[in-house]
């Protein structure tokens, strides 16, 4: 594309927001470094392999589009974009991180590279401390770094169809962490440390290789009588725990929390269904089937937290 060509595409020098999606670009124009009051830039489904080095004059650009592209990794460029705060990179070739990529990204918040070819996150991811949402579906991860927890910030976290195998430790320190998604990896033990998440709504960990539940879950479900004779599969579980009995031979605690429970033992867990979660809080004590998905239990006084944690028994699903 000519300069002219841009120029008019993008409606002249004081342009905010600037779409040229589509438009079969290899790399962006130069003429860009004219854009000083750019605010959105979109080049989603293009041909652009790399940066050209005026990106460093869009000091005002808040939101950048680069899906469907062909960047082999993260651009240094993006250095100089102090004030952007949302950052689509998904559907590219993306294998490694440019070493600076991140060194002048304090205001961003959310980061898309979704569906890229990723085997590892640098420690460097470290430096987006005012990061609230990661995207990193359909990559080849392995592993996710203790420095990824030191973002006090993050809300999301999308990890789902990668290799993972295990969560570390350091998630405990994740206390804002609301959403988190593994579906589809590697994983043959319930992470325990997600426990201690205590404002985590959503957990998401379908389709891995979880074979045995964590034990309070049990003995929650056999309080709600959803464990029975005719389910040898829990029956089995229960025997396997000795822990279980004692759990629920305690006094008159709650399984989920320790606390006190308010009446009996069965209306101190409730589970939640996926699918009405989101309605009247009625709705909420609905039988669920313990042979299908698993739901959260929930102590009656944290009732308004609607958490749910769904898991299946079965190998993972292919794509």
């Amino acid at each position: 594309m000519s300069e002219n060509l841009f120029l008019r595409a993008v409606k002249g020098e004081k342009a905010t927001v600037v779409v040229l999606r589509g438009k079969n670009l290899t790399t962006v124009p130069s003429l860009v470094r004219k854009l000083c009051h750019l605010k959105t830039l979109d080049l989603m489904s293009n041909k652009i392999s790399k940066l050209c080095p005026e990106f460093f004059s869009l000091t005002k650009l808040r939101k950048l589009n680069l899906g469907n592209n062909q960047l082999e990794e993260v651009p240094e460029e993006l250095m100089f974009l102090k004030n952007l705060e949302i950052l689509h990179l998904f559907e590219n070739l993306i294998k490694s991180f440019s070493p600076k990529s991140f060194d002048g990204l304090e205001n961003l918040n959310i980061l898309n590279l979704n569906h890229n070819k990723l085997k590892t996150i640098p420690p460097e991811i470290n430096r987006l401390q005012n990061l609230k949402s990661l995207s990193l579906n359909n990559n080849q991860l392995t592993d996710i770094p203790k420095e990824l927890c030191s973002l006090a910030c993050l809300s999301e976290i999308q990890l789902n169809y990668n290799q993972i195998v295990s969560i570390p430790e350091e998630f405990k320190s994740m206390k804002n962490l609301r959403k988190l998604s593994l579906a589809r990896n590697l994983i043959d033990v319930f992470p325990m440390v997600l426990c201690s998440l205590r404002n985590l709504k959503t957990l998401d960990i379908a389709g891995n290789f979880i074979q045995m539940l964590p034990k309070n879950e049990i003995a929650a479900r056999y309080i709600m009588n959803q464990i029975s004779e005719e389910d040898p599969l829990y029956q089995r579980y229960v025997t396997r725990y000795p822990e279980i009995l004692e759990i629920l031979a305690n006094d008159r605690e709650c399984v989920s929390c320790g606390k006190c429970i308010l009446s009996s033992g069965i209306d101190c867990v409730i589970f939640i269904s996926p699918m009405k979660c989101h309605r009247h809080l009625k709705d909420l004590f609905s039988p669920v089937d313990p042979r299908s998905v698993f739901d959260l239990k929930l102590c009656m006084a944290k009732v308004s937290t609607h958490i749910r944690i769904r898991w299946t028994l079965s190998m993972p699903c292919s794509k």
